[in-house]
């Protein structure tokens, strides 16, 4: 039988077994098991990109710092987009998402960088270079600013970047812990996604005349397009669940109203971040939360007004950031569960069974990211403050990209 929620139809393991191999496109991919350490000692990285000569970015959240990694894995410095915290207490802000397009004379490429300021959140552009084997980031400018921050923190900033199929910028904010005051106000940039034109403008096509295209979100940090050109997005949940949502043109997926597909109901915790100092930067791992029994598991949401999840997890199996998305499968890397989760696509709005890969054996995983050669590169995220909320996986070499190889698994 089949499973239908929110529309999406899930095939258990049973049907799939049953599905022949019509022809040589009909398959999936999973890690194989092979895997080689490429880049050790980061600082909290969060972005990873492929650029054309399939050398590559990374960023450090923390440090401000673009970092360019070469065909031999060797990394230099390309650029600081900023040289102070932008904050003073506990930070899950700073460099977060890029994203690059060729929307220059020549073809000639812009990065697109989400940064956290002491005042906002928002989208920087410059100018990329290249010279001989290097590249350089020239021409920095603002082109969105004002997205909702936090006060003397920073929390629940989205951040993720990405070009989608329209080749448009798009955008995901959290709710800069300010639940319903932002992520159900149309009016407000966090707790969205947004859509924009490559030069700032908004699109004639937006639902509602604004950069927001969709609304009613936590803490979105991954985006990714199938190849039926659906956007699927992972979603923070607060303690009971994290979610993956099929996103949709001026939807709102619920939050604070709903989480998971239940009512969303209030957990309190102690206050005070042990993981952190008072300049936002991390001293030792956060200890593990204490979390009562599942508040959000009792009521189930029924409500037209608001779109349910294709997918849910429980916090300590998920908190998924970044999600990719290459040929019929989506695989998403996931912090305090410390794995993968790779999910096949078996057609329009229809998903396979997920599967979990790597649990524990690198702590808490910030990104997944296809090469141009059909090896998987993660980044760990185990110096961002929240190691200690991750079971395994620590490393002295941390934080590291560590280089998957691929293997094909048919329907």
């Amino acid at each position: 039988m089949a499973l239908v929620v929110a529309g999406v139809i899930f095939i258990g393991s049973a049907n799939a077994a049953k599905r022949t191999q019509e022809n040589s496109d009909n398959y999936y991919l999973v890690p194989s098991g092979s895997y080689q350490q490429i880049v050790t000692h980061l600082e909290a990285p969060w972005e990873l990109l492929f650029l054309p000569d399939g050398q590559a970015l990374v960023d450090e959240r923390d440090t401000g710092t673009i970092l360019q990694i070469g065909l031999d894995f060797k990394t230099t410095k390309v650029a600081f987009t900023r040289t102070t915290p932008p904050c003073v207490k506990f930070c899950e802000g700073g460099t977060l998402g890029m994203a690059y397009a060729a929307d220059r004379p020549n073809g000639d490429l812009s990065l697109f960088v989400y940064l956290t300021t002491t005042k906002d959140n928002r989208v920087i552009k410059f100018d990329l270079n290249k010279n001989g084997n290097t590249w350089s980031l020239t021409n920095r400018r603002d082109i969105l600013t004002g997205i909702d921050r936090s006060g003397k923190s920073t929390t629940h900033n989205g951040g993720r970047l990405a070009i989608g199929p329209d080749g448009k910028l798009w955008i995901s904010t959290g709710d800069s812990g300010m639940k319903a005051a932002t992520s159900q106000n149309w009016n407000r940039l966090a707790g969205s996604i947004l859509r924009m034109n490559l030069d700032g403008s908004i699109p004639s096509d937006n639902p509602h005349g604004t950069y927001v295209w969709a609304k009613g979100l936590r803490d979105t940090q991954g985006m990714a397009w199938d190849d039926y050109g659906n956007m699927w997005t992972t979603e923070f949940g607060q303690d009971t669940w994290d979610e993956l949502n099929l996103m949709q043109k001026g939807k709102n997926y619920g939050w604070p109203i709903a989480e998971g597909n239940y009512k969303f109901v209030e957990t309190y915790l102690p206050p005070g971040n042990p993981g952190s100092n008072n300049q936002g930067t991390s001293t030792v791992p956060a200890p593990k939360p204490t979390i009562p029994s599942l508040p959000a598991e009792t009521k189930i949401m029924t409500d037209p007004r608001y779109r349910y999840p294709a997918l849910t997890w429980h916090p300590q199996d998920a908190a998924c950031s970044g999600i990719t998305y290459d040929h019929k499968t989506l695989i998403s890397a996931c912090l305090r569960g410390g794995k993968l989760w790779v999910i096949p696509v078996v057609g329009d709005k229809k998903l396979g069974k997920p599967m979990a890969f790597f649990t524990g054996k690198f702590g808490r995983i910030r990104k997944a990211t296809i090469a141009s050669d059909g090896c998987l590169w993660i980044i760990t995220s185990n110096r961002d403050g929240r190691g200690g909320w991750s079971s395994g996986g620590g490393s002295s070499s941390d934080d590291r990209i560590i280089r998957i190889r691929m293997k094909r698994v048919s329907f």
